[in-house]
């Protein structure tokens, strides 16, 4: 009787931990995806709210280096930026620690060096309604005129892509300073383990083909530069490449093109467009159509 009892009971705790989700975090997250672009050190000054983050990214094998302060982490984060030619991720609290932070990003800016600020920051409902939150600031907006680009994360699922547009926008064109918000619900926030790892994705530089290849829209064009292009490629004898673009997808309230053609491999692309339609993005988000 006392054995049959005992293995009834192993086996619901065996079925409610198979039916129990495994769950992961913003912390986790935020690890995995600098792990998965190729991030191997952190400068900056833990505390609220990212001193877990820092803590764990040392478990997993990151390499952090604090500072006493966080303008001489964002310098060191701007350096190894530039003889690297990799982001350097400078890592800083909120409020105060973000504008000591902010000097060296706009240092990083204004000389071309690719670098990432990574600040933690405060519940944004709460600051859009001044309400008198914990360091209440608006850093986003803040860092934008002293940054190439400045990204807000507002979901845990997001913040792959969030990475992964702060790794481009620094290191693509001409490099320089980044500025990546992450609210401390964000970082906090709990959601399930296979959906936080489908939402991480890495970064990738397209290399320029061997050939100049036009593309050329079947909408028209009315710009007199398109026209001027054209005229250019057919005189040189360059090859040209129509693209067959549709519309009707509405995605998060974006409309985007849809491009249905081959490709052929060794040319680098050269668009010419309608200037009243939007260039196709994907902003590293997953098709989600098939074509």
């Amino acid at each position: 009787m006392l054995a049959t009892e005992l293995k009834s009971s192993n086996e619901l705790e065996a079925s409610a931990e198979q039916k129990s989700p495994v769950l992961t975090d913003g912390f986790h997250l935020v690890v995995d995806a600098l792990k998965l672009n190729g991030i191997d050190t952190i400068y900056g000054l833990a505390g609220i709210p990212i001193t877990d983050l820092a803590r764990l990214a040392q478990t997993e094998g990151i390499r952090y280096i604090g500072f006493r302060h966080e303008q001489s982490a964002g310098n060191a984060a701007a350096i190894a930026g530039y003889l690297t030619q990799k982001a350097g991720i400078c890592l800083t609290v909120s409020a105060p620690g973000f504008l000591n932070g902010l000097v060296a990003l706009a240092n990083a800016t204004t000389n071309g060096f690719p670098m990432i600020q990574i600040s933690g920051s405060s519940d944004r409902e709460i600051i859009d309604l001044q309400q008198g939150d914990y360091e209440e600031l608006d850093q986003m907006n803040a860092a934008k005129p002293y940054t190439k680009a400045a990204f807000r994360v507002s979901k845990p699922e997001d913040i792959g892509i969030g990475l992964a547009r702060a790794i481009h926008a620094a290191l693509s064109g001409r490099p320089g300073g980044v500025y990546l918000d992450l609210t401390a619900d964000v970082l906090g926030a709990a959601l399930d383990a296979d959906a936080g790892k489908k939402s991480l994705c890495t970064l990738s530089i397209q290399r320029p083909g061997k050939f100049p290849l036009l593309s050329r829209s079947n909408a028209p064009s009315t710009c007199w530069q398109a026209h001027n292009a054209h005229s250019l490629f057919s005189a040189k004898a360059l090859p040209t490449h129509k693209l067959m673009l549709t519309f009707g997808r509405s995605l998060r309230r974006r409309v985007f093109l849809i491009c249905r053609c081959p490709w052929p491999k060794g040319f680098c692309l050269t668009t010419i467009r309608n200037p009243r339609l939007r260039p196709v993005r994907w902003f590293w988000l997953r098709p989600m159509w098939s074509c």
